[in-house]
């Protein structure tokens, strides 16, 4: 196997989705999170303040709401005493009518206003470790612009290339020892899970999968080249290289 490389199965790119300024870095490559927990937190103020309005206005059109409901409900009793007319009672409806299509649509804005704040709090989305941030405190985020990675170290695996002339050596279950670049001799042990069915036309070689074997300690960091051998009757048929 060639250019063999640390990646973790369960992996989120978080990005903004708001455009705002970062304020708050709350967590630092490396460091364990739990789902939930404040990753990083984006300028807020502008939308608090658009939040605030949205509120205003709802609560307007409610009282509004209310008061034409009871202007119709005052027309219904005085039309049924013959003290009004028909058209009265159907000019007051289309105006409780407008008035709760307004309500509808403020409370809608409310909504709105309050989930763009909570974008503005970029949270874990599992447990896990923080592989890699991309912002800091004062940067600009545009909407789209990648803030931080979140990696599960628990799905940790190794992805590498094999000759196709090897091939038919290696089968899914063999057993993986490999060492890992920052981490010395110390050994690692793993199992192939999966082996493409496709070739790469130019290189001719073969993506491989190999996971850690279960209950294995695994690296906390994703993106580590290893080096090591899937045995084959006891003999090492490939080698994971550094690249």
């Amino acid at each position: 196997l060639r250019h063999a490389e640390g990646a973790a199965r369960m992996r989120a790119d978080l990005r903004a989705e708001v455009a705002a300024v970062v304020t708050v870095v709350a967590k630092e490559n490396g460091e364990a999170v739990k789902r939930g927990d404040l990753l990083m937190r984006l300028d807020d103020t502008s939308i608090r303040e658009s939040l605030q309005s949205a509120d205003a206005g709802s609560r307007a059109a409610a009282q509004a709401f209310d008061q034409a409901q009871r202007q119709v409900e005052r027309l219904k009793t005085l039309q049924a005493q013959g003290m009004t007319s028909a058209q009265a009672l159907d000019d007051a409806e289309g105006r409780r009518n407008a008035a709760q299509s307004e309500l509808v649509a403020a409370r809608s804005r409310v909504v709105s206003a309050q989930q763009q704040l909570r974008r503005t709090e970029v949270r874990a989305p599992f447990d896990g470790v923080v592989s890699e941030r991309k912002a800091s405190v004062g940067d600009t985020a545009a909407i789209g612009k990648e803030l931080v990675k979140v990696i599960d170290p628990r799905g940790m695996r190794f992805e590498g290339l094999i000759s196709a002339d090897r091939m038919d050596e290696v089968k899914t279950g063999q057993r993986v020892t490999f060492r890992i670049n920052g981490f010395g001799d110390e050994e690692f042990v793993g199992t192939v899970k999966r082996i493409d069915a496709t070739a790469n036309a130019t290189t001719r070689q073969v993506e491989v999968m190999v996971a850690f074997a279960e209950g294995a300690k695994a690296p906390r960091v994703a993106g580590l080249y290893a080096e090591g051998r899937i045995a084959s009757g006891g003999a090492a048929v490939a080698r994971i290289a550094d690249a």
